[in-house]
This record gives structure tokens, sequence and C-alpha cells, in this order.
């Protein structure tokens, strides 16, 4: 086993990307954070084997709202339904993705990885995030713990 972080802008590519190349994989546990952030864990499956769990940290398009500054209440929700009608579908994760490898081809297999953002505004999103969340680049720290925790069986 081992530990290893990925920078990673677009997390449905690199979700297409491990699929494409054979694995197979399941979204477990997921929420979403009181600052609008999401986590999400995610196990990557090579032959019917785990061969990494994932630790993922994330906008999704909803955080637009946050952006807007909107102190109404209905305008907020107004806010989240245009943007949930927009059809827009993307996330960017706020932080490297973490990685719990045992599969030492799936280490190999993501050092040749690399993406951009999905949107033209991706890279301003996650400052608006980190500027209000000076500490949101801790949060899998926390969460990679309580996993390995659970992997030793305490």
């Amino acid at each position: 086993m081992k530990i290893i972080s990925k920078a990673v802008r677009d997390l449905d590519r690199l979700l297409d990307y491990l699929k494409e190349n054979g694995y197979d994989l399941e979204e477990g546990t997921h929420a979403v954070l009181l600052d609008h952030s999401e986590v999400l864990r995610l196990a990557i499956i090579k032959d019917g084997k785990t061969a990494a769990i994932a630790l993922v940290h994330y906008l999704s398009p909803y955080y637009r709202a946050e952006t807007k500054k909107l102190e109404d209440e209905d305008k907020y929700l107004e806010e989240l339904l245009m943007i949930r009608r927009s059809g827009e579908n993307w996330r960017i994760p706020v932080e490297d993705v973490v990685f719990i490898v045992f599969d030492e081809g799936l280490e190999r297999f993501l050092s040749s990885y690399s993406d951009e953002y999905p949107v033209a505004d991706g890279k301003d999103l996650v400052r608006h995030y980190l500027s209000r969340n000076p500490r949101g680049k801790e949060v899998l720290r926390v969460l990679l713990g309580r996993i390995m925790d659970e992997l030793s069986g305490g």
C-alpha cells in the first residue's frame, strides 16, 4: 500500500480515463460540506480487486451560487435552479486527489495522467473557494486518517 496525491483539474475526465483503460469505479461515501464543497470516496477496481481508494474534495457547478454573494434566500434558491437548468455538469478538485494505492500498475498509470479545467473559469472558482476557506486544502488529511483507521481494522 502506498499513498500518493495527484493534481487533477477535471474529476470526470479522470474517471472516464480510468474506465476507458479497464478500471471499474464504485462511488462510495459522498458529502456536501458547509462551505459548499463536496467530498467523495471512490474505489478503483481492476479485475475484481481494489487497485486503489481515491479521496476527492471538489466543487460542482452549484458552487457558482456562492460566488454571487446573494443575501436573499429566495434569490439564492433561484440561482441554484438556474444552475440546475443550465445543464452544466463538472467536478473540479480543490486539492490534490489522494490515492491509497494497492496496485503498482495503477500508480504508474496515474503518473502519466494530466488534464485542464473543464470550464474557462475553473481556476477562478477554485481561487474563490480557497480565499473564503483557507483550510480547504486540509479536508482530505482528516478523511485519509479515518480511511487508514478503517483499513487497519480500527
